[in-house]
């Protein structure tokens, strides 16, 4: 968290069905360190599973976190700086090679580190870790540029000494799009905030679930069909399944370890994704440098499918890319991303090809 932060661009070859297409591509972010910084554009090649680098750009050098709207071309960064973070709007050519910045403001904490778009693309919620801050800006209707003075959250009735406890790590809208959830790491507890979208305003926070003291809810990803959701806990190294009731409340279901029975060493749980179909779920383990897989049942219920050692060193994220069939583990510390084939059921397939690059921690998908 406390590191500065990289962008980096990926290209890559689809697959549909069995073939394959010209090239897709991606959003890599990384910390950057040892003069790495920038973006770059990256050529990956299916038949091979390899990436080539193609070019760099400097506008964006510290950047942990990316959202990109293809319909506009707009792109929304993250700049974790530790002391006053910073969140841009900028325009990306349709071909990846021209990068418009459109405006930059304050993220009103240090370290930025998770962005959400509402439904209807007029407002960015920006997740800070630092001083449990979310703040909520508005979108230039024309442009896609944050406007300033957001609306800024934090948790119910706490003095602002209390606001330091809090980390606020993930954010995003209700399927619904009638309220905002807010993962708070340090409180450890899942926040909702009501959306009135015609206004655009957030009202007053409940907790829609609390958590074991010290466990460190990192992030949350709905069930595609929207009645379930599923948190990973960092220090606990679990997932918890919740059932998620109309008023935005989490009744939890399960608790799941994300190690094996018989692992000893320190682990630091991160990512988790759940496929299209919503029957498989994946979480990454730092630590024990792994991805477990979790069957999800009709209940919402989670047995273990499998887990594959990530062959790198703390996965901090991964990208499940089913149209290509592929999942992508982007590890800090060995500076690689490596490349697993999925298959029908879900089950990941090492292929032994890696790309060396410097401390990556992102990775989304461009059209």
């Amino acid at each position: 968290m406390k590191l500065i932060s990289t962008l980096v661009l990926a290209a890559a070859v689809m697959l549909g069905g069995s073939a394959a297409l010209a090239e897709t591509r991606y959003l890599v972010g990384t910390y950057s360190a040892d003069g790495h910084g920038g973006m770059s554009l990256l050529k990956f090649d299916a038949a091979t599973d390899r990436f080539t680098a193609v070019r760099t750009f400097a506008d964006v050098e510290n950047a942990s976190f990316a959202l990109h709207d293809a319909k506009t071309g707009r792109l929304y960064v993250t700049d974790e700086i530790e002391s006053a973070g910073l969140v841009g709007a900028y325009r990306l050519s349709p071909d990846g090679q021209t990068l418009k910045p459109l405006a930059v403001q304050p993220s009103e904490a240090g370290a930025p580190c998770y962005l959400a778009l509402s439904p209807d693309k007029s407002h960015l919620a920006v997740a800070n870790y630092f001083g449990d801050v979310v703040a909520v800006f508005r979108l230039d209707p024309a442009t896609g540029a944050l406007l300033p003075g957001p609306q800024v959250l934090h948790a119910a009735g706490e003095p602002k000494a209390a606001f330091e406890a809090g980390h606020a790590h993930w954010v995003r809208w209700s399927p619904e799009g009638d309220r905002l959830y807010v993962s708070d790491l340090g409180h450890d507890e899942i926040r909702t905030y009501p959306y009135d979208a015609r206004s655009g305003t957030v009202g007053a926070p409940t907790v829609a679930a609390a958590l074991p003291k010290g466990s460190g809810p990192r992030h949350m990803a709905f069930h595609p069909r929207g009645r379930f959701a599923y948190v990973v806990t960092e220090y606990a190294n679990t997932v918890v399944a919740f059932a998620r009731a109309p008023d935005g409340t989490l009744t939890a279901l399960q608790t799941v370890n994300t190690l094996p029975a018989d692992f000893a060493g320190k682990n630091q749980a991160a990512h988790l994704a759940i496929n299209a179909a919503g029957d498989v779920l994946y979480v990454s383990n730092r630590g024990h440098n792994s991805i477990a897989s979790f069957r999800i049942g009709a209940d919402g219920g989670l047995t273990p499918l499998q887990t594959i050692a990530t062959g790198g060193d703390w996965p901090r994220f991964f990208l499940l890319d089913e149209a290509q069939k592929r999942l992508f583990v982007a590890h800090q510390r060995s500076n690689d991303i490596v490349v697993f084939h999925v298959a029908a059921d879900g089950r990941l397939t090492a292929t032994g090809k890696r790309f060396e690059m410097s401390r990556p921690v992102m990775m989304i998908p461009l059209p």
